[in-house]
């Protein structure tokens, strides 16, 4: 095989996997350690007591579990995608079946190891349990929970509201394993990194319940023809939009209220000027616009088009946690 035969094998493999959403996994996962938890907990007088090679573990298993869970989704798909996006198809058209099964299992294999280690490692072995249920759960969706109405959208929007806490549960846990003992002025200083967390969930699982609705109106036509009862289908195109558009609202709401009733009032918020326009600007407002955009939306490409600023909106509201610790860190000095 020449150079240019491998580079397509290559980024054949990259679509399959999904590599810029493995990107957002990683990145969502760091920004949570090192944007929420290294700062607060800084700012308390404490550091984050587990090794970099033990988050890199745990990064690593949420990736390879996530790839894993891609390339069963795709190929469960395949008939629906060569309708809906027939340029994108890989599995039976770049990369066989099996292999597609066999990348699958390897990459489950993988994720499962490394979230036992992981587990292990904080002296919480039955943790491990927790991959092994995240892959089944993944591949549930993709064989069947899917096609039911709104089911399989809240299945991955709860999937995805899990890794922030998952996060602080890691530094919780290890934290106290590293320690010997629960220390409660560290314990105080580690409920402040879940609190704010749980904001981060909370926004993962709404903005990712949003768009995975709107790449369902995007892929109607597949769906419709592969008789899998999506919520536009079961419910209508027309309320479907006006789900979407009521959750982007709420979605507009609960991101202001939560910055201003809650994250401006924390002590090492204070003189805090750059969320007043990043918050309202880059996380409140695109998805604001989405919810109204949507009203009007009409064929595929307008859908896909909301589709892909959704993505854009939740990574800039995964980058909130820079904002975060620049903050907190101008306290600190």
């Amino acid at each position: 095989m020449d150079d240019r035969g491998i580079v397509c094998v290559m980024l054949n493999f990259l679509r399959l996997i999904r590599f810029p959403n493995l990107v957002i996994v990683a990145l969502t996962m760091y920004c949570i350690l090192l944007g929420v938890g290294e700062p607060v907990l800084q700012y308390y007088g404490y550091s984050i007591l587990t090794s970099n090679i033990q988050f890199i573990f745990l990064v690593m298993a949420f990736v390879f579990l996530a790839a894993a869970g891609y390339v069963i989704n795709d190929y469960f798909d395949r008939k629906a995608d060569l309708i809906n996006r027939p340029d994108t198809v890989v599995i039976g058209v770049k990369i066989k079946r099996r292999w597609a099964i066999v990348i699958h299992s390897i990459f489950n294999a993988i994720g499962i190891a490394l979230g036992f280690a992981v587990a292990f490692s904080i002296g919480k072995w039955w943790v491990g349990f927790m991959f092994v249920g995240f892959s089944l759960l993944l591949w549930w969706y993709s064989s069947s929970l899917k096609k039911v109405p709104l089911a399989g959208n809240l299945m991955v929007a709860i999937l995805a509201g899990i890794v922030p806490l998952v996060i602080s549960a890691f530094m919780y846990y290890g934290s106290i394993h590293v320690s010997g003992a629960y220390i409660p002025a560290m314990g105080f200083a580690l409920k402040q990194v879940f609190n704010l967390s749980v904001g981060f969930a909370v926004f993962a699982f709404l903005f990712t319940l949003i768009r995975e609705i709107v790449k369902d109106l995007e892929d109607i036509k597949g769906d419709n023809e592969m008789y899998c009862r999506t919520l536009p289908i079961a419910i209508g195109v027309r309320m479907t939009k006006q789900l979407v558009a009521l959750l982007c609202f709420i979605a507009f709401t609960l991101t202001l209220f939560a910055y201003f009733a809650f994250v401006r009032n924390l002590g090492f918020m204070t003189g805090d000027y750059m969320s007043l326009w990043y918050i309202p600007a880059l996380v409140s407002l695109p998805v604001l616009f989405c919810g109204i955009r949507v009203l009007f939306a009409s064929n595929k490409s307008e859908f896909a088009m909301l589709s892909k600023l959704l993505k854009y909106n939740m990574v800039t509201g995964i980058l909130y946690a820079i904002i975060l610790r620049m903050v907190i860190t101008s306290n600190i000095l």
